[in-house]
């Protein structure tokens, strides 16, 4: 399947650059708010723990969403959560305020990646999956790159006065906004009115997630291996601030070490899912974590700039370049195509539950201690998540 094979999966693409560079710009500008209301870490781990937490839920709700709503009014839901979250924040004057619109900004994450996972697994052939789904999230660091780069450089000056980061959330208030609009007169002119015709003859979705499929052994496997993944990688980028606070850097340099990860980000999907197509997904990820496990060591050992913009880059690729490769090993047994949306959901349901804790956890460490402490414990569990897939393998 093409990158921009329908109009459809072209507005997919498009939409993809969009949500992800404003989705990471959050942590970015999240930790200049700390700095300026006088606010601590653990601060930040509690609203990103609850924002995990209503993304978790509001991702359960995929498959109900896009039956209700059709697929240009789903999306106009999570560009408008935006356009309100970053919106409201220009005016902040607290932490908590900035928090709430936040989450609110956050919650259709999940929904989306659901949505988009869902859509091009069941178009998708077998052998090609890996691939498309490695392109497909490498097309979001489009979006990550330059928008969280930017977000990183503005946040840090001051510009008439004014904050950088009140400004930086004003343009992207209005941004997504703006792209809230179109969809709903795109909506209009379509006459869509509902879901998806598959879906019409199904029973309504349950809040809960589809939990029996992880009796299969495959599925609980990689789930397990997801939530650990999950555990050591998905926070890397959102206290990689507060980490090079603690080691003195300057806040204006923050954005080159956004622009850094987001960069190996990138690579490391495309590539990562195109070895999946040589050497499985399960060698791809045993050898990913590993390295990420080494690369997280340097990271907290280092103090010379260049190591550690080197060691941000190689970090991204392997940190962010397994979420394909699980996604292609989830569905790999798996023929029927009614069911990825429930595999995809359960899969999301058990790492969103784990990003509801790590955030928070992590907040609290690096306030009592260190974020250097952080890296160390992800570092542990990167080792650690290989082994459900290695288990699985030696039971066979």
């Amino acid at each position: 399947m093409r990158l921009f094979a329908d109009r459809t999966t072209a507005l997919l693409q498009v939409f993809h650059v969009i949500v992800d560079g404003l989705y990471d710009s959050v942590p970015v500008l999240l930790s200049f708010m700390i700095l300026a209301f006088g606010a601590e870490e653990k601060d930040a781990g509690v609203i990103l723990s609850i924002a995990a937490l209503l993304g978790t839920l509001a991702g359960l709700g995929t498959k109900g969403c896009s039956q209700r709503f059709g697929f240009l009014r789903t999306l106009g839901l999570i560009s408008g959560a935006y356009g309100l979250g970053y919106m409201a924040n220009t005016f902040s004057r607290n932490i908590w305020f900035s928090g709430f619109f936040f989450v609110i900004a956050m919650m259709g994450f999940g929904v989306f990646h659901n949505v988009a996972f869902s859509y091009l697994t069941a178009r998708t052939e077998r052998r090609q999956l890996g691939k498309v789904l490695g392109d497909f999230t490498a097309i979001g660091d489009i979006g990550r790159i330059p928008i969280t780069a930017f977000a990183g450089f503005a946040a840090a000056w001051s510009f008439g006065g004014v904050p950088g980061w009140r400004l930086v959330c004003a343009l992207f208030g209005a941004a997504a906004c703006a792209i809230t609009l179109c969809l709903l007169w795109a909506w209009l002119r379509s006459g869509e009115s509902g879901g998806q015709s598959r879906t019409t003859c199904r029973s309504p979705q349950s809040l809960l997630p589809p939990l029996p499929l992880l009796r299969e052994r495959h599925t609980a496997s990689t789930v397990v291996a997801n939530v650990l993944d999950g555990f050591s990688s998905d926070q890397i980028f959102a206290f990689l601030p507060f980490l090079l606070f603690a080691k003195g850097m300057d806040p204006k340099i923050v954005g080159s070490f956004a622009l850094a990860f987001t960069v190996g980000c990138f690579v490391g999907k495309t590539a990562c899912g195109r070895l999946v197509g040589i050497f499985g997904p399960r060698k791809v990820f045993v050898v990913s974590k590993l390295l990420m496990a080494g690369l997280l060591v340097v990271l907290v050992t280092a103090h010379w700039l260049p190591v550690i913009i080197g060691t941000s880059i190689l970090l991204g690729v392997v940190t962010k370049g397994t979420v394909p490769v699980l996604q292609t090993l989830l569905v790999e047994p798996v023929t029927d195509p009614q069911v990825y949306d429930d595999l995809f959901a359960v899969s999301t349901f058990a790492r969103g539950s784990t990003n509801i804790v790590t955030p928070l956890l992590f907040g609290v460490i690096a306030s009592a201690f260190s974020a250097e402490y952080i890296y160390g414990m992800m570092a542990v569990v990167a080792v650690i998540a290989v082994l459900p897939l290695l288990a699985v393998r030696a039971g066979r």
